[in-house]
């Protein structure tokens, strides 16, 4: 599955209204930290697709 750019953006967006650090970001979402960073970077736009049900689920909870 791929990451679009409103995804990314949307992790980012959501890690600076937490004000959480990228290892903490990937704590709560059940990712890997360099997973995560990857994703964050725009490094890696094809993951797994329980790892894009991961970020996705952790966008839509109510953190």
């Amino acid at each position: 599955m791929f990451i679009s750019n409103e995804m990314m953006l949307s992790l980012r967006l959501k890690r600076g209204k937490l004000n959480i650090t990228k290892k903490e970001s990937a704590r709560q979402t059940g990712v890997s930290p360099k997973t995560f960073q990857e994703v964050l970077d725009g490094k890696k736009t094809e993951v797994q697709k329980r790892t894009f049900d991961l970020l996705n689920d952790w966008l839509l909870s109510e953190d």
